[in-house]
């Protein structure tokens, strides 16, 4: 029978050789805090710290907070002084979008409040006050 039909040769071969992939960068730690999505754990989460003062009555408020997993949380710890330098008012905070809790360490009590969405025009809120003892 005749000439046989040479074979095509495959795709993979047509194509130029694939250059060396470059080697990256190390990653900087204090760049981000998500890499492709993940959450890198040699990152600390940024502290930020405020500084009020009342003309009033002469006082200062601070406000020592950190965001963690992607600004999806709040630790807050905030606390007053006066210009003899004595604090007072105390409180600790974790803050969400729907729930947060704020203690007070001179009271001893702590405030639970919570939200839940039930539709486009309608959302439920509620408030509990915990007295931790006395």
């Amino acid at each position: 029978m005749g000439d046989e039909i040479p074979s095509c040769p495959s795709p993979i071969y047509l194509l130029p050789p694939a250059p060396p992939p470059t080697p990256s960068p190390t990653p900087d730690p204090l760049e981000s805090t998500t890499r492709n999505g993940g959450f890198t754990p040699n990152r600390r989460p940024p502290l930020r710290f405020t500084t009020e003062f009342d003309s009033e009555g002469p006082l200062f408020l601070h406000k020592v907070s950190c965001k963690f997993f992607d600004s999806l949380a709040k630790l807050k710890f905030s606390f007053q002084n006066n210009t003899k330098g004595e604090i007072f008012c105390p409180q600790l905070g974790f803050i969400t979008k729907n729930l947060s809790v704020l203690y007070d360490f001179e009271s001893r009590n702590a405030l639970l409040r919570g939200s839940l969405d039930l539709g486009q025009n309608l959302q439920l809120r509620t408030t509990y006050d915990v007295q931790v003892g006395h």
